[in-house]
């Protein structure tokens, strides 16, 4: 059996704190030599790197450094405090934010601006789906990492690890946010942090097939979805069009494919936004959700597998979606300012027969 080898980061004490329950976390799991499969519950071997960072800019950015250098994990776990939080936080959006209420540890206090300008960044991963009876305490599934040390530091990992590879597709990582050790115990927490340890190395109960969407924003916030057409699967339905990875394909390589082929238009990958997990009969799909940027004119006529292109927006909500598109609508309309308007210069064509309130 293949020894998974993982990599569990958290932080110095910060902001006045003594102590920080995320680096005794960390260190703790450091010590693990074992881990049970979430889903079979078999032992499986597990060699654990713990990296305890320093609450500033260097900190935030070393996970992301170690991944560009080379290193290589099977899964990343991101931990730190939450001061407000009554129970863990699972996070599975980095936000493209920096609005510090309080200095890092060396003084910088940096508000109102953006890590990168690039875009809110998602994880690779759906914890949706895990059944919450197996964990010891009852936790929240978060969009938003905040805008200090943490969300910085998820930022700029899921950003070195999204770098796509023609073979390998992106290592699974999370950021989890625990309490204050007065609400919930370092023991406690520890345990949790195990049990989310091995969900991320073993994210479904089945290797899925690995599937891409692509977001095509437009002006005032829209973006464009897709009606499935009568001879398809969910016909009716509407989506945010892609398809499956090919073997030998890259994330980016397949969504571009994917629109010439669906759209009949040229885009450019940018980053992933977010993941949700379905199963079709005995088939486990695990749907990406893609930045992109694109321009041009899409035309009815090119259709293959739609009847239909729109433009929606956050007052679209009756809508009937395929599979969990809908969610992928819900998260897009919530993603930071700078991601609307990414591509003013794209336009549907008239023949298409758009905007009827479809």
């Amino acid at each position: 059996m293949s020894v998974k080898s993982v990599l569990v980061t958290g932080f110095e004490p910060f902001g006045g704190h003594v102590a920080n329950v995320s680096g005794e976390v960390a260190k703790g799991l450091g010590l693990l030599e074992a881990l049970h499969h979430p889903w079979s519950h078999e032992q499986f071997p597990v060699t654990v790197t713990v990296d305890v960072l320093s609450v500033d800019a260097e900190g935030a950015r070393r996970t992301a450094k170690r991944l560009k250098n080379g290193e290589l994990y099977d899964a990343v776990l991101h931990l730190g405090l939450c001061e407000r939080c009554e129970v863990p936080q699972i996070e599975v959006l980095a936000r493209d934010r920096l609005e510090m209420r309080i200095p890092d540890n060396l003084g910088r206090q940096v508000r109102n601006t953006t890590v990168d300008g690039g875009g809110d960044r998602g994880a690779w991963i759906d914890p949706s789906i895990w059944p919450k009876e197996v964990f010891n305490t009852p936790f929240h599934l978060s969009q938003d990492a905040g805008s200090f040390i943490c969300n910085e530091t998820f930022f700029h990992t899921l950003k070195a690890m999204h770098q796509p590879s023609p073979t390998v597709l992106p290592t699974t990582c999370l950021f989890v946010h625990l309490p204050d050790a007065t609400r919930l115990d370092v023991e406690a927490s520890t345990t949790f942090a195990e049990k989310v340890l091995a969900f991320l190395l073993h994210p479904t109960p089945e290797p899925p097939v690995h599937v891409v969407a692509g977001y095509l924003p437009g002006r005032k916030g829209r973006h464009l979805v897709a009606k499935r057409a009568p001879r398809e699967a969910d016909a009716g339905c509407w989506e945010f069009p892609g398809g499956k990875i090919e073997s030998g394909e890259s994330w980016k390589e397949a969504i571009v494919r994917e629109l010439r082929e669906e759209l009949a238009i040229e885009v450019t990958a940018r980053h992933p936004l977010g993941t949700v997990v379905r199963t079709v009969g005995s088939t486990t799909f695990a749907v990406h959700l893609i930045m992109c940027e694109w321009s041009g004119e899409v035309d009815l006529q090119t259709l293959r597998v739609h009847e239909a292109l729109t433009w929606v927006g956050a007052d679209d909500v009756d809508r009937r979606w395929s599979g969990r598109d809908g969610e992928f609508h819900a998260l897009v309309n919530g993603l930071s300012h700078n991601q609307v308007d990414a591509s003013p210069s794209s336009s549907i064509a008239r023949s298409s027969l758009m905007d009827r309130g479809t």
